[in-house]
């Protein structure tokens, strides 16, 4: 009779030993997943919050004063935005991506999102790697206006000046700026017809490597000069007031550059290299008064980047960002989850342990009566 008795109790201690185990178990399971759900509902959340502050007022917005524009007889309003060196993928001319929003009869809005780039640009920070033009479904528009990070949420408006297109002379284009922006102005170019346009520098750029863009463009891979356009060098390096000099070191850094990607031969290279030193070879120096310059530090300039590399700086600022952000939020729940499951193991050996020691007990009191 004790036997059976006993027998009982042990089957019942390893049944409710191992209903205790799965409560256990199922009670840490639970616990993992409320752990989980919160930090779901809290990414969620966080992401919601963040996602609805940023559309409201300027968060990802920029403005466009179109009564200072003085446009007539438009349905549509539309924003074209492009990174000033003409990498990366953004929306195409005055398609649905561009489409402004009306916010008064005086105002209207543009999305940055709606290009694809905003996290880039938002990154950008003071960094003057875009351009902005405004359009209307007329025909109409503003000159090419250098934007950065800091502008999302200020507003364009018209200066009331013409500036000459620089493709197209026949065309002149509406100047126009930020309101709380100087730096970032009508951007400054050299025109189809030689003269100098605009006063904001997009990042990567200067007044030397304009000019230095200007003579490797009207110099043909024959190295033979425009001279319509490059007999006017004198008159734009003395309108820019850089050295000679420092445009040929820009010119080498360039070409070279152009080889080492293999978009240009070295042939090529050295023909246009010729040219452009027998130009600034007869130019005089305004940075050191008009005085001549020497034809053999021309021909022996030193190959230089006159503009600092901006752009690497910005793609690893906003990829670090970016890595720096995601990685936190990943860490963040990652962590969480590990301290749940710790509790779980934790919990499960000491049910196992109590299961095992009951289990003993019993075949030793068993063991002991049959004795």
């Amino acid at each position: 009779m004790f036997k059976k008795v006993m027998s009982l109790a042990l089957a019942s201690t390893l049944v409710l030993s191992a209903g205790a185990f799965a409560a256990s178990a199922a009670e840490a399971e639970d616990a993992v997943a409320a752990n989980d759900e919160s930090a779901v509902a809290a990414d969620d959340s966080s992401a919601v919050a963040a996602g609805d502050e940023s559309q409201v007022g300027a968060g990802t917005k920029i403005y466009f004063d179109v009564k200072s524009a003085g446009w007539k007889n438009f349905s549509k309003i539309y924003c074209h935005v492009w990174r000033a060196d003409g990498t990366g993928k953004w929306p195409s001319w005055q398609t649905k991506k561009e489409l402004c929003k009306k916010e008064s009869d005086d105002l209207y809005s543009y999305d940055i999102t709606k290009t694809g780039n905003a996290e880039e640009i938002q990154n950008a920070g003071s960094k003057n790697l875009y351009c902005v033009i405004f359009s209307a479904d007329t025909q109409v528009q503003i000159y090419n206006t250098i934007m950065n990070g800091n502008c999302i949420g200020d507003t364009v408006y018209v200066t009331g000046n013409k500036i000459e297109n620089p493709k197209d002379s026949q065309k002149t284009d509406t100047e126009a700026a930020w309101k709380n922006h100087p730096e970032c102005g009508p951007q400054k170019v050299i025109t189809s017809t030689s003269k100098v346009v605009g006063t904001a520098l997009a990042d990567g750029t200067t007044d030397v490597t304009l000019m230095a863009d200007y003579l490797l463009d009207y110099v043909s891979d024959e190295g033979v000069a425009d001279t319509s356009k490059t007999d006017k060098s004198q008159d734009l390096i003395n309108q820019l007031k850089i050295s000679p000099l420092a445009v040929m070191s820009n010119v080498n850094f360039k070409l070279e550059g152009f080889v080492k990607e293999e978009t240009m031969t070295q042939d090529v290279a050295n023909k246009k290299k010729a040219t452009i030193e027998g130009i600034l070879g007869n130019c005089t120096d305004p940075t050191k008064g008009g005085e001549k310059v020497n034809k053999d530090e021309i021909k022996n300039a030193e190959a230089k980047n006159d503009a600092a590399d901006t752009s690497g700086s910005s793609n690893g600022g906003s990829s670090n960002s970016g890595s720096s952000s995601n990685g936190s939020s990943s860490n963040g729940s990652s962590s969480g989850s590990n301290s749940v499951q710790s509790g779980q193991e934790t919990t499960i050996f000491f049910v196992f342990a109590g299961v095992m020691v009951a289990a003993a007990g019993v075949f030793f009191l068993v063991r002991r009566r049959e004795n």
